[in-house]
């Protein structure tokens, strides 16, 4: 994940925190050409402690976040689009379009 999608993950982390206070936060990372904010309702028990509709809940918000993250460079947060010019898939603004090397990696 970089730097353009901070600000991204830290509005994801406050909607999160305000429905969900005790969760357990998972690896944050770009998977799959968007933003991957996982995690758990609240930490995890052996069996669960979490209801399906809570489980349901957290994936919506994170997943609304996801969505937003389609339109920001991973790289600058201007307004970027997916990429598919090199080996790993990246959202980016036309800037870094021209910039980020073919490995993707600045």
């Amino acid at each position: 994940m970089g730097p353009g999608w901070q600000q991204l993950v830290l509005e994801c982390h406050q909607a999160v925190a305000s429905e969900f206070p005790e969760y357990e936060l998972l690896p944050v990372k770009q998977k799959w050409e968007a933003l991957a904010f996982q995690a758990f309702p609240r930490p995890w028990k052996p069996g669960g402690n979490w209801t399906d509709a809570q489980h349901a809940r957290l994936h919506a918000v994170t997943g609304a976040f996801a969505d937003r993250g389609e339109g920001i460079c991973e790289r600058c947060a201007a307004d970027g689009s997916l990429r598919e010019s090199r080996g790993v898939h990246l959202v980016l603004c036309d800037r870094r379009e021209l910039l980020v090397p073919e490995h993707g990696l600045l």
